[in-house]
């Protein structure tokens, strides 16, 4: 059935030379849709492994809930203001605008503090040196002071009743408070990722691990990459002759989303690093095959040994094990001849190069929780919560 011209609906968010706020709606809702499917897997494996929710994981879904009303507040904004001249506004369209842009501005400082203080968290988690646990304590007292201030500031960026109206008569500095907000910002996310790097240099792990998982935390780097060119993109909001914030604030608040969206996902990073190995060991079925019991408790399938435990391990239960296969074997002999021999080929195939991985993953420190007697013992904290 043909379609007209004439029948096709306009588009939703359409983009014309005077009207760009389309793009902004567009990138905030799939950064929205990434966000919270990343949040949602981190939350799924984290309860999975450890049958809890950590705090640290909690205060990041606390992050990401903020995250949908900050970005329905800057959707709106963007409907009705952003991406737009200001001659074309009307004033019930530009107060719309003002007020979600104030929201919108108000909730990411939320975001960030919640993602900020996500990572100190799972810092001290780890049950730290004293000296790391003080400068994590001290690192979230700077989040604190630096959210309170943030939203104090903003709060007030522009003369009462109405601080949302902004106008350059109305409102002063409003150039500078973005900018000093931001440098605080920059400054703590880069205190949030030396801690934990700090933490990973002072336990007895090996030493492409420490790379790995340094790696992971050093990915949050990407945060205040993005709020450089971020605060760049404000000059002309604050410069331009003539005037004309709403038509300036289109990229200011696409690199906005930006920062707060990789700042979650960064934190999602180091969890998702489990969901990656039950996929890669075939865990994520939740069954334990003869193969992975066999390889974990040290004893032998059929005709091959487990090599990662020691000799002394698997000398003591290779009696009791024999004994057991022998009566079953003599059992089922004559209605299972041929499978067996499938099973030892297939069992044999699959140990090549898997044993060890499967024993650092998922028996040894999924949902267990030590306190640090020894740097040995802290390293396996590290990966249970890791």
């Amino acid at each position: 059935m043909s379609t007209s011209a004439d029948d096709l609906l306009p588009p939703l968010l359409p983009i014309t030379p005077n009207d760009h706020g389309g793009w902004v709606v567009a990138v905030s809702t799939i950064l929205l849709i990434l966000t919270v499917l990343a949040s949602t897997t981190t939350v799924i494996s984290r309860v999975r492994a450890l049958r809890s929710l950590p705090l640290s994981d909690s205060v990041t879904a606390l992050g990401c809930i903020l995250f949908i009303p900050q970005t329905v507040c800057i959707n709106l904004a963007s409907v009705h203001g952003i991406g737009k001249h200001r001659d074309a506004l009307s004033d019930v369209s530009f107060r719309i605008y003002t007020k979600n842009l104030y929201a919108s501005q108000l909730l990411a400082i939320l975001v960030l503090t919640c993602s900020k203080a996500a990572v100190i968290l799972l810092v001290l988690s780890l049950k730290p040196f004293e000296k790391i646990r003080h400068a994590c304590n001290v690192a979230l007292g700077a989040i604190g002071v630096w959210a309170l201030a943030s939203l104090i500031g903003l709060g007030v960026q522009c003369k009462q009743p109405e601080p949302w109206h902004f106008s350059s008569e109305r409102c002063a500095h409003q150039h500078a408070l973005y900018i000093g907000v931001a440098i605080v910002h920059i400054i703590l996310d880069m205190a949030v990722i030396v801690l934990p790097v700090i933490l990973l240099w002072t336990v007895r792990m090996i030493q492409w691990r420490r790379y790995q998982i340094s790696a992971l935390f050093a990915i949050r780097l990407i945060v205040p990459a993005l709020t450089i060119p971020g605060l760049l993109s404000l000059r002309p909001v604050f410069s331009a002759t003539p005037p004309d914030p709403s038509w300036h604030a289109l990229m200011p608040a696409i690199w906005l989303q930006l920062v707060l969206s990789t700042s979650i996902v960064c934190n999602c990073i180091p969890p998702l690093r489990r969901v990656l190995a039950d996929l890669q060991t075939g865990m994520m079925a939740g069954t334990v095959t003869e193969f992975f019991e066999y390889s974990v408790s040290g004893g032998h399938s059929n005709n091959t040994v487990d090599r990662s435990g020691s000799r002394s391990g698997s000398q003591i239960g290779t009696k009791k094990s024999r004994s057991r296969r022998s009566k079953s074997r003599n059992m089922f002999q004559g209605s299972s001849a041929v499978h067996s021999v499938d099973r030892r080929e297939s069992q044999t195939n699959l140990r090549d190069d898997v044993i060890l991985q499967t024993i650092d993953y998922e028996v040894r420190y999924d949902g267990i929780r030590r306190t640090r007697t020894s740097p040995s013992c802290e390293e396996e904290s590290f990966r249970s919560d890791v």
